[in-house]
């Protein structure tokens, strides 16, 4: 299969890991315990990728009923290596691309059979761009095109625009697909707070305790 495009983004917003508790909170936001759940996250190639270590840390430490696995494009790996993340999860860590010996033969119905949820985390706008144009020349984007199960994107944008707009607006016609709540960032371009992220852990469980609980009243 074809090697991603997928643009780094370097010029980006970083996503903000002040004032987050063990477990339970997160300044004034209730972080919901999920229970025994399993969750593949998306690393894409945002400088934000930088900070999931910390991030999946943090997440094993506070909620060890959940497992993450991980598929990780080549783009982000500039910014975070495969090893530091396999010493940090309780599950499976994987290149974004076919050629990655480890992954199963057929990566992305084996992968979407036996998580629970989804995370883009972070979402660049490459990645939420292809995925909304239906790519699905990876694991990851094909895994996504045809899951069902729940889907959240922890946007991480540098701007937007009208057709920007537009192609997020189809891509959240799918009723299994959302965004999570944005928090400040901070702008390493501009070097200084400004505009917002959804690259913020707390906020992405929030919004996969909302589409677990509807997925439970259908």
């Amino acid at each position: 299969m074809p090697e991603s495009t997928e643009s780094s983004g370097t010029g980006g917003s970083a996503g903000n890991t002040g004032n987050v508790g063990s477990a339970g909170s997160a300044g004034n936001q209730e972080i919901p315990d999920l229970g025994e759940k399993r969750i593949l996250f998306i690393v894409t190639g945002s400088i934000n990728a930088a900070l999931t270590p910390y991030w999946l840390h943090w997440l094993r430490q506070s909620f060890p009923r959940i497992t993450s696995d991980l598929l990780v494009t080549r783009s982000a790996q500039r910014f975070v290596t495969l090893d530091a993340l396999r010493r940090l999860v309780g599950g499976d860590v994987w290149t974004d691309d076919y050629a990655d010996p480890s992954l199963p033969e057929s990566a992305h119905v084996e992968i979407g059979e036996r998580v629970d949820a989804f995370a883009v985390f972070p979402a660049t706008l490459d990645f939420a761009m292809r995925l909304a144009a239906g790519n699905c020349n990876t694991p990851a984007t094909m895994a996504l095109q045809i899951t069902e199960k729940p889907i959240v994107l922890a946007t991480a944008f540098p701007a937007g625009n009208a057709v920007v707009e537009r192609n997020m607006e189809l891509l959240l016609q799918r009723p299994n697909v959302s965004v999570s709540q944005t928090v400040a960032a901070y702008s390493v371009g501009k070097r200084k707070w400004e505009g917002e992220t959804g690259f913020y852990l707390p906020s992405v469980l929030k919004e996969l305790e909302g589409m677990f609980d509807a997925e439970g009243r259908r």
